[in-house]
């Protein structure tokens, strides 16, 4: 139960911050930023894997990839494809 709520709180602490950051509010440097919006995701992801509430479980897996995927996943290719000469 307690690894399905830790889930839970690494998938919405990264929501908040990338929603805030691109409103315009700069919250954090670089390497805070990163660690907030791809390393709690991960280990939300792993957290969410591993717990037994199916729900939290459902939650915690798919929330998380999705911000793994809006937070690291699209800017990774697109910063490849954009640097194309």
């Amino acid at each position: 139960m307690k690894t399905g709520i830790l889930s839970i709180i690494f998938f919405i602490i990264p929501i908040v911050v990338y929603v805030v950051s691109m409103a315009g509010g700069d919250l954090f440097f670089g390497p805070v930023m990163i660690l907030l919006c791809i390393g709690l995701p991960v280990l939300g992801l792993f957290l969410g894997i591993g717990t037994k509430v199916k729900s939290l479980k459902i939650t915690g897996i798919i929330g998380n990839s999705l911000i793994l995927l809006v937070t690291g996943v699209i800017p990774l290719i697109s910063m490849y494809f954009w640097n194309q000469a």
